[in-house]
């Protein structure tokens, strides 16, 4: 469902991932008087192709602009910027498409390979292990996989008590709809979380070529570190026009509002 991976050799799997996309989309068809989604789609492929990135880009966006947020939208618009080499555009719509399928092996795998450009090499701060892999596990899904996986439990659940009382075998059926029904809310929580973090971005990119970061919220503070363009961050305040942000190695400091794009 791509246009290419950025060091993709074989051209087979890139038109089995352009026929993908087409299908998906034009089962959205709507009857309308202007382009739908999936002629948008046709056109940006076709754009792509030709080399023509600016103007694909620009059929991304107002796929995207019209509500239908994919994991295939965003990644092949970063794909466009990377053509057009906007780095910092490049990173924020793959990390935009990784929010909604964080498992993706394609938006991953061009992800590593943009944040490679990146100047400014972070090394984030050592977390416990178990907090890590809870960390991995809440977000091996989205928002909307967890839903859907909670709702599949709950109906294997009642249906483990339905066979309790109705047929027997009791203490096999009572335990294992427990259990489903405990893995069910679990993936509810996660649903939630996760729900939370799509909904409610705190994670930004830096958006120009490079900028100061300062020690206080005005242009006299002192300036710390300089940041590069593509470089990811946490927004965590605002006083006016200034953002204090802080960084995977736990630096923290204030930069002006219109350097960085929120994910």
């Amino acid at each position: 469902m791509r246009l290419d991976k950025i060091t993709m050799n074989n051209h087979y799997n890139a038109m089995h991932k352009i026929f993908l996309s087409l299908t998906f989309f034009y089962s959205l068809l709507p009857i309308a008087h202007s382009q739908s989604p999936a002629e948008l789609f046709k056109s940006a492929n076709q754009q792509y192709k030709s080399n023509q990135f600016d103007q694909a880009a620009l059929s991304y966006e107002k796929i995207i602009s019209q509500g239908y947020k994919t994991p295939e939208a965003y990644y092949n618009l970063g794909n466009c910027y990377y053509k057009l080499n906007n780095l910092s555009k490049t990173i924020i719509n793959y990390e935009r498409g990784l929010k909604l399928s964080p498992q993706d092996e394609d938006i991953l795998h061009n992800l590593k390979i943009a944040n490679a450009r990146v100047v400014d090499k972070i090394v984030p701060v050592p977390q416990l292990g178990i907090i890590v892999h809870w960390n991995d596990l809440v977000s091996s899904k989205s928002s909307k996989g967890w839903g859907t996986l909670a709702l599949i439990l709950i109906w294997l659940s009642l249906f483990f008590f339905a066979l309790y009382i109705f047929i027997g075998f009791r203490n096999l059926t009572i335990t294992t709809g427990c259990v489903l029904l405990f893995f069910s809310i679990s993936s509810f929580g996660f649903a939630i979380k996760q729900n939370e973090k799509e909904q409610n971005p705190d994670m930004a990119i830096l958006t120009i070529a490079n900028s100061f970061v300062k020690s206080a919220p005005d242009n006299g503070g002192n300036d710390l570190f300089m940041l590069h363009e593509g470089i990811k961050f946490q927004v965590l305040d605002r006083v006016g026009e200034w953002n204090k942000i802080r960084l995977a190695d736990g630096k923290v400091g204030w930069i002006e509002k219109g350097s960085f794009e929120k994910i």
